[in-house]
């Protein structure tokens, strides 16, 4: 998608600020903002309205006076020859923690899929610094302008203030759009601060500038659930680094929910299956004329792809396995010793030239934030749509005001990290006798025989979510809840991206390598001489490393859990 649009907040943007606006004798439209949006009309750029308006929830004023508020504002703007293409409402309370309100971006992720947009290489108005937070949310550009409580924003910021300091900053909305017509005009030669691109060293700045919006990266990461997850935080780096760039995802047909619609991507190479889905990969690659590729899977197949990609620059690991490393004309050398796998994945960031003058960078800011991951970030977006799927099931089994509330999943891949069914069970009914704890299991379709054993042998209700989510709807869930229980799995490191603690069970697998990424987490683990085996059958039998773990253990680092995080705010 190439198309892009001007998104604007209304209150103190498009009309003057009053506090919350409860009537239609407050709504006065700021001069020259009529002007400004037929400019963009003119220019044939949609322009869409985002607005938090807590007035609703607060039971200051209807919806349905909102909605006669905006047809009043439509009438009036049409009457000057110009119209706005949506107007997007958020009617929470800031408490409820919805996925729409500002600064989340779920407003811009709605608005980007009906009208199809690239939210990336948009444009956000507004007087506040969370319309400069959502922007950069989602890898577009922030406008503050100095209506409204723009010019008391202004004066919060400092120096280290780098993530939420707008792109530019405007008088009013029309300086604002005139500014935007400018950037869209120039083109590769539009710079944030072209005062600066004079003489030798302005030359430079554009030449770097030309060259970063002309790069191409393809990410070489077809599964699984989990390591597309930990691929997630060089993904947000890369669109960092080079934010004009045009950055591609190859991925299985089965796992690309996972970073569909992903605001920062622009376009996906889905592999299927066989030798016949890698020849339809390689020529759409070379298609799109990628001239950097970072295979983060570091197998033949991929090698394979990122071979005959056709790009001159080709990334990849020197201990990669099945001779892929052949594949690749720069390698990146992994130190010796233990690494996380997101790690170890960002050690390709390192490889790659930076930015020489990065004037132009965009500031970006996490979609949300948690829990403390630390200094990498996990570009996961939950949509509207998915937040509502999840407060419908919070509320219809009246568990939304449960605390704690806790989601299990039971199941993993390997038969062999699971964890006993009657182990849950037995945990499970702890946890509501000694915690009052209301509990959820998760999980795919095929893992509802393993949901229904538990249930049969607990004693109290329990909530079934097994076979009801979608990846996005999950990660939607897993943000709501205050604690996971799991085995090694791809829930786990969703958990774990969205800063949700995570009581992790590990028997054949190594967590150093592969636990739940950040702070908060507790693993749980035995240590027989066969593990960590990293193999799939188990040479015991069955597996004693997994059975080894007593439900009182989990219980026990459930409550350090509870304890650690009951100060934290939820979203």
């Amino acid at each position: 998608m190439n198309k892009f649009a001007v998104f604007i907040d209304r209150d103190g943007t498009i009309n003057e600020e009053v506090g919350y606006v409860d009537s239609f004798d407050r709504f006065h439209i700021l001069p020259g903002v009529s002007d400004a949006i037929r400019k963009l009309n003119e220019n044939n750029i949609p322009s869409i309205v985002i607005t938090n308006q807590s007035g609703i929830a607060r039971g200051y004023f209807s919806f349905d006076f909102v909605n006669k508020l905006h047809d009043r504002m439509i009438a009036e703007l049409e009457g000057h020859n110009c119209r706005v293409d949506g107007i997007y409402v958020c009617p929470h309370h800031p408490h409820e923690g919805c996925a729409c309100r500002k600064p989340r971006p779920g407003m811009l992720l709605q608005a980007a899929k009906k009208h199809g947009i690239s939210l990336r290489r948009s444009f956000v108005i507004g007087d506040k610094i969370i319309d400069i937070k959502m922007a950069h949310s989602v890898g577009a550009k922030g406008i503050l302008v100095l209506t409204g409580y723009g010019a008391e924003e202004i004066k919060k910021l400092t120096d280290k203030d780098t993530e939420d300091r707008p792109d530019h900053v405007a008088a009013n909305l029309h300086a604002a759009v005139d500014w935007i017509i400018k950037q869209v005009a120039g083109g590769s030669k539009a710079v944030c601060h072209p005062e600066l691109v004079s003489g030798s060293l302005g030359q430079e700045i554009l030449k770097q500038v030309q060259n970063d919006r002309e790069k191409r990266i393809l990410i070489v990461k077809p599964s699984s659930l989990g390591d597309i997850i930990h691929s997630l935080p060089v993904l947000w780096e890369l669109r960092k680094r080079f934010p004009d760039a045009f950055i591609g995802w190859v991925v299985k047909e089965v796992w690309q929910d996972v970073i569909a619609d992903n605001p920062l991507i622009d376009h996906l190479i889905i592999l299927k299956k066989g030798v016949s889905g890698i020849i339809s990969a390689i020529h759409e690659a070379r298609s799109l004329k990628f001239d950097t590729v970072i295979d983060l899977q570091g197998l033949f197949r991929s090698g394979v792809i990122t071979f005959f990609s056709g790009a001159t620059d080709r990334l990849g690991f020197s201990n990669a396995r099945e001779l892929a490393p052949i594949f690749y004309n720069n390698k990146v050398v992994v130190p010796p010793g233990k690494m996380h796998a997101v790690d170890r994945y960002m050690l390709t960031i390192g490889a790659l030239p930076s930015p020489q003058i990065p004037l132009n960078q965009i500031p970006l800011n996490p979609p949300f934030v948690k829990g403390e991951i630390g200094k990498l970030e996990f570009p996961l977006y939950i949509s509207i749509e998915d937040a509502e799927w999840v407060k419908q099931f919070l509320l219809e089994n009246n568990i939304n005001d449960k605390k704690p509330l806790i989601a299990i999943n039971p199941s993993a891949r390997w038969v062999k990290k699971r964890w006993p069914a009657a182990s849950y069970s037995d945990l499970i009914n702890q946890l509501i006798k000694e915690l009052k704890a209301g509990i959820i299991i998760v999980g795919s379709k095929d893992d509802i025989p393993i949901a229904e054993e538990i249930t049969s042998l607990v004693n109290e209700r329990i909530y079934i979510a097994t076979g009801k989510t979608s990846i996005k709807r999950l990660a939607a869930l897993l943000e709501k809840v205050n604690l996971l229980i799991t085995n090694d799995s791809g829930p786990m490191h969703i958990a774990a991206a969205l800063g949700t603690p995570a009581a992790a069970l590990f028997g054949p697998t190594d967590p150093e390598l592969t636990g739940p990424y950040g702070r908060g987490h507790v693993v749980l683990r035995k240590n027989p001489d066969c593990s960590p085996c990293l193999r799939r059958p188990c040479t015991k039998g069955k597996p004693v490393c997994m059975e080894a773990i007593t439900a009182d253990e989990v219980v026990k680092a459930v409550s350090v859990i509870l304890n650690e995080n009951q100060s934290k705010p939820q979203p």
